[in-house]
């Protein structure tokens, strides 16, 4: 076989351009095999979005039934309540009588009037446990409980007393029908107090001399560095004696010929349980779980208590925490 240079450069540039088509078809194919995978990447990717958010409507619809099936049983339950269950309300008074103290009448007559509002309320039982407080809260509450006696008579009201009903906490179980105490129980103090000191002799001698500034000759009568004139004291003994009189009232009046006839029964004295039992301070011993058996076995126990914020409910906790670090803290010092 014969051959010339041309035709050897010919077959060169003939090789040469069919090894470089080749090329050019491959990248092309693998230009489509990407795009085909982005394609098949992207359905993948808006499926899965397309099945979660499928999955999260699915959720809140499950949801939404669930909440609905869950009012719907709670309010269903409320109604067989009010309908035809009847109850004994269970209300505890534990700790101080006052304004942002632990037993305020203004949370416990709100509290009251949701008792009497509920129809299916048979009886009322009050867990005292109160060494008393201020006067005002406590007749607040004793008008409060009398004027639901009044119009609920068929609502009988007991006060079953813990630790102790003193003061304020016996003025307020005086408004009940039943009285119920522990033997030890330590029940009455009805009387009216009033504490202080007087100091002016002292900072005389420590040669202190006192600035008072006052409109109005008695506004500071219970300035304890100053000494409190004969009219002054008189003045202030009338309204102790007059709060006295209004606490005797109602304890008569709440209690009726139960009282025995005692000249010490108004003197501010404290009674054992057995000793209020025997004067009529009170009608028997008893606790509360014992009524709930006994008394009110065919009644549904219901609790109430005041509502409290977290933060109020920290704030009274650790004002008492706080108080009964310092009491012992002074009584360590002695």
């Amino acid at each position: 076989m014969s051959w010339t240079e041309d035709e050897d450069q010919k077959t060169q540039q003939s090789e040469s351009a069919s090894s470089t088509k080749p090329s050019g078809q491959a990248v092309n194919a693998d230009s489509q095999v990407v795009e085909a995978l982005k394609e098949v990447l992207g359905a993948q990717v808006t499926e899965r979005r397309r099945a979660r958010r499928w999955k999260i409507f699915f959720r809140l619809v499950y949801l939404l039934i669930f909440v609905g099936v869950m009012t719907t049983v709670v309010w269903q339950s409320d109604v067989d309540d009010m309908a035809g269950g009847d109850s004994v309300a269970v209300m505890r008074m534990q700790g101080v009588i006052g304004a942002q103290a632990e037993i305020d009448a203004n949370e416990y007559v709100a509290l009251l009037d949701e008792i009497y509002a509920n129809p299916s309320t048979k009886a009322l039982l009050i867990e005292m446990n109160s060494p008393g407080g201020s006067p005002v809260h406590a007749g607040i509450l004793y008008d409060a409980i009398t004027q639901y006696r009044a119009q609920r008579p068929e609502v009988p009201v007991w006060v079953v007393v813990e630790d102790m009903a003193a003061s304020g906490g016996y003025y307020i179980a005086a408004a009940a029908d039943q009285i119920i105490v522990d033997k030890a129980s330590l029940v009455g103090s009805i009387g009216v107090v009033s504490g202080g000191f007087e100091a002016s002799g002292l900072i005389e001698k420590l040669g202190v001399k006192r600035r008072l500034f006052t409109a109005g000759e008695n506004k500071a009568f219970l300035d304890p560095f100053s000494p409190m004139s004969e009219e002054a004291t008189q003045s202030w003994q009338a309204v102790l004696d007059q709060t006295h009189a209004q606490f005797i009232n109602a304890v008569k009046a709440g209690r009726g010929d139960k009282l025995a006839d005692n000249e010490e029964l108004f003197s501010g004295m404290v009674f054992t349980g057995a000793q209020a039992v025997e004067l009529g301070l009170a009608d028997g011993y008893g606790y509360s779980q014992q009524l709930l058996n006994a008394q009110f076995s065919e009644l549904t126990p219901t609790y109430y208590q005041p509502y409290q914020e977290p933060w109020e409910k920290m704030a009274k906790e650790l004002g008492v925490e706080f108080s009964q670090g310092v009491q012992s803290t002074l009584q360590g010092l002695r």
